[in-house]
């Protein structure tokens, strides 16, 4: 019985699907089929119940899913300790993270951290899913909201400032809401997954439900639609703060902030132990960005700065 054998049972029962698991490293669904019956042979039980559209973990499976996974975890992490103090930082990195922050935070240092240390690959995703880390297999996900699982470790890369804005185009011919409420009288460009708008009133937080003009399902479309004039968006500093500097998008509604804003965190998978290429790749990360982070934007002076030019004042 190999270690690579465990791996690939565990993978099997992540992904629910022998061929599956069996794609990832590149094996057929014949050789995909052969190694697991050779892992059961050995092992001297059946550990699948397997169809032709499923693969389900038999009870004796699940028992000995709980003991593998235990000790891949406990061997990992010695691994991991051994290769720390032997070895430069190395190996595939695997990092999930939505499209406009690697478009705008990841790629543009990447060439100097992979001079840095030549010895890491990675493989990105650039979606707004949350994918699940340790069943996916991502070694690190960039992320902007609240995190669903307490165990998973997390470090802040800097605040999630979040504003109400859209083009000075559009204010001058809509005019500026002042109020959550008026938001019912304008063009409001909507995500599918955020349906109701939160804001910070004087008298607490303020719940606005929307009746979109435009719906969308990325962060993308609607820093697209905003800036082309189509309405009103929440959006998040870090994907604008060039655009409400320059004048390009327009931050409305001073008395009513965005409610909800929290933090960008770099999340890891939970253990003891972080691997080298995750750590050193956190770290040249907040090395770039600073404290705080370049895209950290002093509001007041934005909604001062632009009003004139819209006829907000």
């Amino acid at each position: 019985m190999r270690l690579d054998d465990l791996r690939f049972f565990t993978r099997i029962a992540a992904l629910g699907s022998l061929a599956a698991a069996g794609r990832e490293i590149g094996l057929s669904p014949s050789a995909a089929s052969a190694r697991l019956s050779a892992l059961e042979k050995a092992v001297g039980t059946q550990l699948f119940a397997r169809t032709t559209r499923r693969t389900a973990l038999t009870e004796a499976g699940q028992l000995f899913l709980e003991s593998v996974t235990d000790g891949l975890a406990s061997l990992d992490v010695g691994l991991s300790a051994l290769e720390a103090g032997t070895q430069k930082p190395r190996g595939l990195l695997k990092i999930s993270c939505n499209m406009f922050f690697g478009r705008k935070h990841i790629l543009p240092y990447m060439r100097e951290f992979m001079t840095l240390f030549p010895d890491i690959r990675f493989e990105l995703s650039f979606t707004d899913r949350i994918v699940d880390l340790v069943e996916d297999g991502y070694d690190l996900a960039i992320r902007a909201a609240p995190l669903p699982d307490s165990s998973l470790k997390a470090r802040r890369l800097g605040a999630n400032q979040r504003v109400l804005c859209a083009s000075p185009d559009y204010i001058r011919q809509k005019g500026a809401p002042k109020t959550p409420a008026d938001l019912v009288n304008h063009d409001c460009i909507g995500l599918s997954r955020l349906p109701v708008w939160y804001f910070d009133g004087p008298q607490g937080e303020i719940a606005q439900q929307l009746t979109p003009v435009i719906t969308g399902d990325s962060g993308d479309y609607s820093y697209d639609a905003a800036i082309h004039g189509l309405g009103i968006a929440v959006k998040s500093c870090a994907h604008v703060w060039e655009d409400l500097t320059s004048g390009r998008l327009v931050a409305v509604m001073p008395d009513y902030p965005v409610a909800r804003t929290g933090a960008i965190w770099a999340v890891s998978p939970p253990g003891n132990f972080t691997p080298p290429k995750t750590s050193s790749f956190v770290d040249f990360l907040l090395s770039k960005y600073g404290r705080p982070a370049y895209w950290e934007m002093d509001l007041p002076s934005l909604y001062a700065d632009h009003g004139a030019v819209c006829g907000l004042d």
